[in-house]
C-alpha cells in the first residue's frame, strides 16, 4: 500500500474490519507454546466462524498482506478442549509488539490485512475516533456516520468466584449441603467427611470424599470449571442416566450449577482430586489467595487466571482395583466454626439421610471432627428418629384387599401410664388374633361421584401388589419435650417426610415432595385437624414391583406417573391404607393427650382464621361469595392484630413499671436494713443514693421512649446485673460471666427493652434455683451462667441455670397466663418473646449439646436471645 490516507480511506469504505494492539502474547516474544492472533468470542463472528465447545476446531481462508505482497493460506482455529480460545494462526509473517494490525473481509473465506507501526498507530486510530484503550483485546469497527460498533466481553474480576460462593450460598452448612448434593448426584452410596482445627481458620482443615462416578478431564473442564453449567438439568431432563456402574439411578438434585460454590465459600484453598471409571485421575488446585487484588502485581481478572489441571496416567490417590469417586480438600478456612454450627452440619447431613435402605437413595454419610469428637454428641440420627415415631405399620395390598397389617403404637419409656400396643390383620395366617376393627376396613373402598363409599380393586396385573412402610411423628409440645435433640428432628422431617413411591427400588419422583400432596393429606387434615395426619408428621414408603406395575405410566418428564385409571386405583388403595392408620392411631392418641397433653387446648387465633380461610377456597365455588366471606375474615385478622399489638404494648409497660417498683422496694429495704444493722455503713449512704438513683435511671430509659442504637453486648448485660445485684446478693446466687473472655459483640438493638428482658429471665432463674436449693434440695449452690456467642449470622445471648429446668413445655411457657409458679400472671416469657420479634430476634429455648456449658447447668434451664447480625 502506498501511504497513511489511502490506509484509512480502506478501512472506512470495507464497512467493518477487525483491529487489534500486538501483544507480545501475539507476537511469540513470550515464548508461549500458542501461535498467532489471538481474537475476543465477542469478534469472531467477523470471520463468519464459531466453534464447537470440548472439540478443536478450525478454519481456513485465504489472507491477502497488502504492505508485504503476501498472499497465502491461514487458519483461523477454535482451541475447545482446554483453553477456549480463537487464534489466527499461519500468518506468514513477523508482528511486532504493540503495532497495529487491521483485518478487511473481501468475502466469508477471503480477508487483507496490513500493519500499522506503533508510533504512527495513534494517529491512524484518532483518523477512524478511536483509541487504543477502546481496542481493547480487539474489536470489529463499522464505519458509521452515527455510531462505532465495539464487540466487547463481559470480564469477570479474580474475585468473583469466592463473593459468588458469599453471595449465592448463605452460610457455611448450606455451602456443606451443597457439596453432598454433588456426591449424591454422582451416585456415592457412601461419602466421608474429616475436619480438624476448624475453630483456627489459618489451621483448619475439611477433607470430603466420595464413591461417586467421579469426572473426567472433560467434565471437570467444561462442567466443573463452567459457571451455572447446566450439565446436570441436562441429565434429569433428558433422564440420561444408563450408566454402566452397577449402582442405582437417581435423578439429580442439583441443576442450577452452583453447587460447586460451595467449595469456594469455605476456604480459600481447594485441592480435588477425581477419577471416573477407566478414565485418569485428574488433579485441580486452586489458591485464592494468589488473586488478592490488594496487591497491584496480582491478575485481576478471572479469565486471566491459569487453573492447572494435571491428568495423571496413574492413579495417586483413588489406587484401589476400580476405583473412582471424588476427593476434596478445603484449607485456610474462611470462617471460624464453632460447635453449633458443627452441629447444623450433622443435622444436616442427617436430614439427607434415606429411612428406606436397599433402594436408589441409600446415601451414608461419615462425619467426624479428629480433634473435637463431643462437638456431635448428642445429635440425633435416622435409627434413633424412627425410635422416636409414636406409631408404626406396614401394609401388603392385593386386589381388592389389604392381605396383611400391622400397626404398633410405641409411647416413650416416660409415657409409663399409656401402653404399648400392636394390632394386625393377615389375611393368610389365621393363626394369629385377627384384629376386628383392621378386619372390618381390609376390603378396598372410596367415594364415587355419589359420595357413596364403593369397592374397588388394584388390577394384578398393571399394578401387582402394593407394599407400604411408614412411621407416623407427633410435634406437639408435650411429646417433643421428651425427645433429646429437638432440632434434628424437626430438619429431618422437613426433607424426609411425606409419602414416597418406590418401584423395584428406584425412586419415582415427584411423589413424597414437600410441595406434591398427590394423596391430599394436608387437605384433609384442614377439615379433621386432630384426626388426620399430614405430611409433615408422616415417613412412608410405597413399594412396586416393575415387572407386575407396568400399568402405572412414568410421565416423559419423569416427574410422576399418567394419571390413568392405574393410577387412581393406585393412588385410593394407599390413601385407604393410611386412613386405616387414622383410625387405630385417633384411640391411641386420645390416650396419650389424656394422661399427658395439657389441660386446655386453645387454638391461636390467626391459626383458626387462616384454615377457615383454606376451607372457604376449597369448598365455596361461588368465587363472589367466596371473596366477601375472606374480605370479613381479613378485617378480622387485621383487627385482632391491631388489639394484640396494643395490648402487647400496655403490658409491656405494665411489666416494666411493675418490674420498676418492685425492685425499688426491694432496694430499699436493703437498704434500710444495711443502714439499721451495720452503722458503719452509714457514711457509704451517699454511694448507695447514687447507686438508687443511677438503678432508677436504668429502668426509666426501660420504661421510656425505645430507641435503637448500638450497644456493647457486655454493657446491656452488666447494667442488666447492676440493677439486680442486691436481690442476687441476698439470695447467694452466683454468676458466671463467661462473656467477659471473649471479644465484645455489639448489637442494634433497643437498649432498655433488652436489658428489660435480661433481667426478667435472670428474675426467673432466681425463683427456680430457691425452688431446687430449699423444695428439691437437688443442688446445693444456685448457679447462674451468662454467655455472648458469635455465629455466622446471629449474635446469641445465653443465660442458663442450675435450677430445676422448665416444667412446662417451652412453647407453651412463652404462652401468656402460662406458668409453672405457684404464684404469678405468667406473662413474663410471653412479653420478652413479643419484645425479641420487634427486635428482629427471637427467645428460643436452645439444647445444652449445641454449646460448651460447664457439666452442672444441664439439668437446668438455657435460653438464648438470638439476635440477627
Amino acid at each position: 500500500m502506498k501511504d497513511f490516507q489511502e490506509k484509512i480511506k480502506l478501512i472506512k469504505d470495507s464497512g467493518e474490519a477487525f483491529l487489534k494492539i500486538v501483544s507480545a502474547n501475539d507476537a511469540g516474544a513470550t515464548g508461549a507454546h500458542q501461535s498467532g492472533i489471538y481474537i475476543p468470542k465477542g469478534s469472531i463472528s467477523f470471520f463468519e466462524f464459531k466453534g464447537i465447545r470440548g472439540e478443536n476446531n478450525e478454519k481456513l481462508i485465504r489472507l491477502k498482506w497488502l504492505d508485504k505482497g503476501l498472499e497465502l493460506e491461514s487458519r483461523i482455529i477454535y482451541y475447545g478442549k482446554a483453553k477456549n480460545e480463537y487464534r489466527i494462526t499461519r500468518l506468514g509473517v513477523t508482528l511486532k509488539p504493540e503495532s497495529l494490525v487491521l483485518f478487511t473481509k473481501v468475502d466469508n473465506d477471503n480477508f487483507e490485512a496490513f500493519t500499522i507501526a506503533k508510533n504512527e498507530s495513534e494517529d491512524f486510530l484518532s483518523n477512524l475516533n478511536l483509541s487504543k484503550e477502546d481496542l481493547g483485546k480487539g474489536l470489529v469497527y463499522r464505519n458509521d456516520s452515527t455510531s462505532i460498533k465495539h464487540i466487547a466481553n463481559f470480564k469477570s474480576r479474580a474475585r468473583l468466584l469466592p463473593q459468588l460462593g458469599d453471595m449465592l450460598i448463605k452460610s457455611d452448612d448450606v455451602a456443606f449441603l451443597e457439596i453432598l448434593k454433588n456426591s449424591y448426584d454422582a451416585n456415592a452410596t457412601d461419602v466421608t467427611v474429616l475436619m480438624d482445627n476448624i475453630d483456627s481458620p489459618e489451621n483448619g482443615i475439611i477433607l470430603i470424599e466420595d464413591n461417586g462416578f467421579g469426572m473426567d478431564i472433560d467434565i471437570i473442564l467444561d462442567v466443573w470449571l463452567e459457571l451455572g453449567s447446566d450439565f446436570k438439568k441436562r441429565r434429569a431432563t433428558n433422564y440420561q442416566l444408563n450408566f454402566d456402574e452397577p449402582k442405582p439411578k437417581r435423578i439429580p438434585i442439583g441443576e442450577k450449577g452452583i453447587g460447586r460454590l460451595g467449595v469456594h465459600k469455605l476456604g480459600n484453598k481447594i485441592e480435588l482430586i477425581s477419577k471416573k471409571k477407566d478414565k485418569n485421575e485428574v488433579h485441580v488446585n486452586i489458591n485464592w489467595e494468589e488473586f488478592d487484588e490488594s496487591n497491584t502485581k496480582k491478575k485481576k481478572y478471572i479469565e486471566d487466571i491459569d487453573i492447572t489441571v494435571v491428568e495423571k496416567t496413574e492413579p495417586e490417590h483413588f489406587i484401589k482395583d476400580g476405583a473412582e469417586g471424588t476427593f476434596i480438600c478445603i484449607s485456610s478456612l474462611k470462617s471460624v466454626w464453632t460447635r453449633g454450627k458443627a452441629r447444623d452440619i450433622q443435622r444436616s447431613i442427617t436430614s439427607i439421610s434415606p429411612p428406606f435402605r436397599g433402594t436408589s437413595e441409600d446415601f451414608k454419610v461419615e462425619f467426624k471432627i479428629l480433634d473435637k469428637p463431643g462437638w456431635l454428641e448428642d445429635i440425633i440420627t435416622w435409627d434413633e428418629i424412627k425410635n422416636f415415631a409414636l406409631y408404626k405399620f406396614d401394609a401388603v395390598i392385593s386386589k381388592n384387599s389389604i392381605d396383611m397389617f400391622n400397626y404398633e403404637f410405641r409411647p416413650y419409656p416416660t409415657f409409663d401410664k399409656a401402653k404399648k400396643r400392636k394390632r394386625s390383620f393377615d389375611i393368610k395366617n389365621s393363626s394369629i388374633n385377627q384384629d376386628e376393627l383392621i378386619l372390618s376396613h381390609h376390603t378396598l373402598k372410596r367415594r364415587d361421584e355419589f359420595n357413596n363409599k364403593v369397592s374397588f380393586s388394584v388390577s394384578p396385573d398393571k399394578i401387582g401388589k402394593i407394599r407400604i412402610e411408614g412411621f407416623v411423628f407427633d410435634l406437639e409440645s408435650y411429646v417433643l419435650k421428651e425427645v433429646f435433640d429437638k432440632k434434628g428432628l424437626k430438619e429431618y422431617l422437613k426433607s424426609n417426610s411425606g409419602v414416597k413411591v418406590f418401584r423395584d427400588g428406584l425412586r419415582v419422583y415427584n411423589y413424597g415432595e414437600p410441595d406434591n400432596d398427590w394423596l391430599d393429606l394436608n387437605l384433609k387434615r384442614v377439615n379433621s385437624p386432630g384426626e388426620k395426619i399430614s405430611n409433615n408428621i408422616i415417613v412412608c414408603g410405597v413399594f412396586l414391583d416393575r415387572e407386575t406395575s407396568y400399568g402405572l405410566e412414568e410421565k416423559t418428564n419423569r416427574e410422576g406417573f399418567i394419571e390413568n385409571s392405574n393410577f387412581y386405583d393406585f393412588r385410593d388403595a394407599v390413601a385407604h391404607t393410611i386412613e386405616i392408620v387414622e383410625l387405630l392411631r385417633k384411640f391411641d392418641k386420645k390416650i396419650l393427650r389424656d394422661f399427658y397433653g395439657p389441660t386446655k387446648k386453645s387454638e391461636p387465633v390467626l391459626s383458626s382464621i387462616a384454615k377457615l380461610q383454606a376451607i372457604v377456597n376449597y369448598k365455596v365455588k361461588d368465587s363472589n361469595v367466596a371473596n366477601e366471606i375472606n374480605s370479613h375474615l381479613a378485617e378480622i385478622e387485621n383487627s385482632y392484630k391491631l388489639m394484640h399489638d396494643r395490648l402487647i404494648k400496655t403490658s409491656s409497660a405494665g411489666l416494666g413499671l411493675g418490674i420498676v417498683l418492685h425492685e425499688v422496694e426491694k432496694v430499699l429495704k436493703e437498704l434500710l436494713e444495711i443502714v439499721t444493722n451495720d452503722p458503719n455503713t452509714i457514711k457509704n449512704v451517699l454511694s448507695l443514693v447514687k447507686r438508687l438513683s443511677k438503678l432508677i435511671k436504668g429502668y426509666s430509659e426501660m420504661f421510656g421512649k425505645s430507641i435503637t442504637q448500638e450497644v456493647a453486648v457486655s454493657e446491656l448485660i452488666e447494667d442488666a446485673l447492676f440493677s439486680i445485684e442486691f436481690r442476687l446478693r441476698k439470695h447467694e446466687v452466683n454468676i458466671t460471666k463467661a462473656y467477659l473472655k471473649k471479644p465484645d459483640l455489639v448489637l442494634k438493638v433497643s437498649k432498655g427493652l433488652i436489658e428489660g428482658i435480661i433481667i426478667n429471665l435472670i428474675d426467673n432463674s432466681i425463683y427456680w434455683l430457691n425452688v431446687a436449693y430449699e423444695e428439691h434440695k437437688s443442688i446445693s449452690e444456685k448457679l447462674i451462667y451468662i454467655d455472648a456467642v458469635e455465629n455466622e449470622n446471629t449474635v446469641e445471648i445465653l443465660i442458663a441455670d442450675n435450677g430445676t429446668g422448665f416444667l412446662i413445655p417451652t412453647d407453651q411457657a412463652i404462652e401468656p397466663m402460662e406458668t409453672g409458679k405457684k404464684v404469678g400472671l405468667g406473662l413474663g416469657l410471653n412479653i420478652a418473646h413479643e419484645i425479641m420479634l420487634t427486635q428482629k430476634g427471637s427467645l428460643t429455648f436452645p439444647n445444652f449439646s449445641d454449646y460448651s456449658l460447664p457439666e452442672e447447668f444441664k439439668k437446668g434451664a438455657l435460653v438464648s436471645l438470638l439476635f440477627t447480625k
